[in-house]
C-alpha cells in the first residue's frame, strides 16, 4: 500500500484524476479524516477532496506509475 498527498483546485482536476485511477485494476481511496471514498467514483471524490488536501492511498505496491501521473496534483 502506498499513499499520496493532493490537493484539486478545480473539478476539472478531479474528473481527470478519476479517469486516470479508474484505468487500474486494483483499489484506490481517496481519505478525508475518518472518510475514505473509492477513487474510482466521481461523486466520492467530488464530495470529500474539493479544495482539500486529501490522501489517495493504492492498494498495491505495483503503483508506481499511478503515483507519477498524480503527483502533478501532489499538496
Amino acid at each position: 500500500m502506498k499513499s499520496i498527498r493532493v490537493r484539486f483546485e478545480q473539478a476539472k482536476d478531479i474528473v481527470d484524476f478519476v479517469k486516470t485511477a479508474s484505468r487500474y485494476n486494483y483499489d484506490i481511496d481517496v481519505r478525508c479524516g475518518s472518510v475514505v471514498v473509492d477513487a474510482k467514483s466521481l461523486v466520492g471524490v467530488m464530495a470529500v477532496a474539493s479544495r482539500r488536501v486529501v490522501e489517495v492511498v493504492a492498494h498495491t505496491e505495483e503503483c508506481g506509475e499511478l503515483l507519477a501521473k498524480v503527483a502533478c496534483y501532489a499538496a
